[in-house]
């Protein structure tokens, strides 16, 4: 029940992780970031016993439920917004929630190397552009 317990614990920490890069780290969007990853470790949980990929399926119902949130609440400003969807998603995984190129390749459902790449060119639109 130990190894459950610490599976519980480290999904949890990227849940929260997750949900607080994308909803945000204002005053007051902690408790909305901390509501919308409750949600997603519930329903993560009731729906693991079925998933082939837990990683997969945890982050399908987290970026379903955050993607909830932003179409309901007023958006607020974030530099990656800019970015355009999977590169932010890798911004995210990899920066924000600490994900392994490799993990965050199995949560995306595609290569190592479309991450690598898609870390690269976000990167690279980030960047300010020299004087």
């Amino acid at each position: 029940m130990e190894t459950a317990s610490n599976l519980v614990d480290t999904v949890r920490v990227l849940v929260v992780r997750y949900c607080r890069a994308r909803i945000g780290r204002r005053a007051g969007t902690y408790e909305i970031a901390d509501a919308v990853a409750g949600d997603s470790c519930r329903e993560i949980i009731a729906g693991a016993a079925g998933a082939p990929a837990l990683l997969t399926f945890a982050y399908d119902v987290m970026r379903g439920l955050v993607d909830d949130f932003h179409r309901t609440a007023a958006e607020l400003p974030n530099p990656l917004s800019g970015l355009p969807g999977q590169q932010r998603e890798i911004m995210v995984l990899r920066s924000l929630v600490g994900l392994s190129a490799a993990d965050t390749a199995l949560a995306l459902g595609c290569s190592v190397q479309a991450v690598r790449l898609g870390q690269h060119r976000a990167l690279s639109a980030l960047r300010p552009a020299p004087a």
